[in-house]
């Protein structure tokens, strides 16, 4: 087993990990403001600077949760247009500087409403950053290594909620403006960083091939493969596949949005938008936008910071060995497993904390099932629904099946961060822990789905999807099916299976088998 593991190694060169690392730098943009915030609106501090006699009301919490997030859904559908008239590259600049004014304006507020205007602001390029930085990842990396890589956003979200939470926990005590204005203005830290280091790394060599420049689109694989595999042709051979592969299938033609509810692409697409219901409904973006008010609201005080804190390195490190292992355990497993223990571990907060008064094993009982319940969900709905995504779109409609499914994220976070107040507190439902029966419920369906619905993509090359799914296989079926189009010769070369210039040769005669 961990000879395969680390055989798996060999491809991935030192400038390839970094421009991987330093694309999914950009998505800790989003997670550090998850993080801070979910800490903010439980400070002295900002509920001095903000609130109502020291204390938000039932309605600004959900507004302030919730307003966000059309935002973000308008970055999501200015990614794909934004990214096929610049590059990558030149996104990841676009929202550094939306990032800029968005903390200045947040850092000056007087009144909650500017506050959130700067979050919206922040959201539009959290929403194009999103789609960028798996898209990115999934197109340079070898199959070999694609669930690792692309997996590495979500570990870089989780530090980027650890950071935030942090910093919540070290401003539990201020009770002035610096309180909330230092967690808030660290948030220029990572953009600045991202800003510098991406002028280093190399645009994707798909988008290049996509606009006809092959010649760059080779200097830049080549830049990111083992010195061999230029040396004996079979990048050469992997941008002629790639080249032949695009022409074959169309995808010079970007696709229309209605395509996405028809023929094979309907399947990818609830598959996909599924995936990120899942990732907001089953419990993780509960435990990141309400976990230390949920803790407060339990009676722990000032230890609510340290518990949620706990809740997201815990979460982090879950993600951290997904991430390391989803290429040989599989995405399937992850998720059908995570699933099913995020609706243990609601059940567990719901069946225990729901009881009048709790004895201290009970409420250790609560505090963990909550730190477990995170974990449950990183390891599992949060790597997969990336990474799936990036890869189930094939050659022609990967971005616009990405952009889709990410507004479902959205408007999934929408609901839970706008009715979790109203769930948890009064006016409202005042189901306190209570909450975690509905969030386990879903958690049970979201394990269904995994095993009966979601495809098994590991080693893949994203060329060889569309042939699988013109199989018409059931989702067990995927991991053994044997496909023999130009994906699997991709596939083949992205392996380095390949000895001679013979075979980029073999490689460009053969006709595709699948269609769009």
């Amino acid at each position: 087993m961990f000879a395969d593991f680390f055989s798996r190694w060999r491809d991935a060169t030192p400038y390839l990990l970094f421009c991987a690392f330093f694309f999914a730098w950009g998505d800790i943009l989003f997670g550090l403001d998850t993080g801070s915030f979910g800490s903010l609106e439980a400070l002295p501090s900002f509920l001095n600077h903000f609130g109502e006699n020291g204390a938000l009301s039932t309605w600004q919490k959900s507004v302030m949760n919730s307003i966000v997030w059309p935002g973000k859904l308008a970055g999501v559908f200015a990614f794909e247009p934004l990214l096929h008239r610049v590059g990558y590259k030149k996104s990841v600049y676009f929202c550094c500087v939306i990032q800029f004014i968005a903390i200045i304006i947040e850092i000056t507020a007087k009144e909650w409403v500017q506050y959130e205007i700067g979050r919206i602001l922040a959201y539009f390029a959290v929403g194009i950053i999103e789609n960028v930085v798996p898209s990115y990842q999934a197109e340079i990396s070898p199959a070999s290594l694609r669930g690792f890589i692309t997996g590495s956003m979500i570990s870089v979200v989780t530090l980027g909620n650890m950071w935030g939470a942090g910093m919540g926990q070290a401003m539990a005590k201020y009770t002035t403006n610096a309180g909330w204005q230092i967690p808030t203005g660290v948030q220029f830290i990572p953009a600045l960083i991202l800003a510098v280091a991406i002028p280093f790394t190399i645009e994707s060599p798909r988008w290049l091939v996509l606009k006809g420049r092959k010649e760059q689109a080779l200097q830049n694989l080549n830049k990111i493969r083992p010195q061999k595999l230029s040396e004996n042709g079979v990048t050469s051979a992997e941008i002629d596949a790639i080249d032949f592969a695009i022409e074959s299938n169309d995808a010079l033609d970007q696709g229309s949005w209605s395509e996405l509810f028809r023929g094979t692409y309907l399947r990818r697409t609830v598959v996909a938008g599924l995936l990120f219901w899942f990732q907001q409904t089953a419990g993780g973006q509960f435990v990141n936008s309400y976990g230390p008010t949920f803790f407060k609201q339990m009676g722990y005080g000032d230890l609510s910071f340290t518990y949620s804190f706990l809740a997201t390195v815990a979460g982090c490190i879950a993600a951290t060995i997904g991430m390391l292992f989803v290429d040989k355990v599989g995405r399937r497993p992850l998720m059908i497993s995570g699933m099913f223990f995020a609706a243990l571990f609601n059940f567990i907060i719901a069946g225990i904390g729901t009881k009048e008064t709790l004895s201290k094993a009970e409420t250790n009982a609560v505090i963990a099932s909550l730190i477990l319940l995170n974990v449950s969900c990183k390891y599992s709905a949060s790597l997969t629904a990336y990474l799936i995504t990036s890869e189930i779109g094939g050659i022609r409609m990967r971005k616009k099946i990405m952009a889709f499914a990410t507004a479902i994220d959205v408007l999934s976070a929408f609901v839970i961060t706008f009715c979790i107040p109203y769930l948890l507190g009064t006016p409202g439902a005042n189901l306190g822990a209570g909450v975690g029966w509905i969030l386990g419920g879903d958690a049970i369906l979201g394990c269904i789905f995994a095993i009966f619905f979601v495809p098994e993509l590991t080693g893949r090359s994203l060329e060889e999807v569309d042939e699988l799914f013109e199989a018409k296989l059931w989702a067990w079926q995927f991991k053994g099916y044997k496909t023999s189009g130009i994906g699997h010769r991709i596939a083949i070369l992205e392996e380095h299976d390949a000895t001679n210039k013979g075979f980029g040769e073999e490689v460009t005669r053969e006709a595709p088998e699948s269609s769009h």
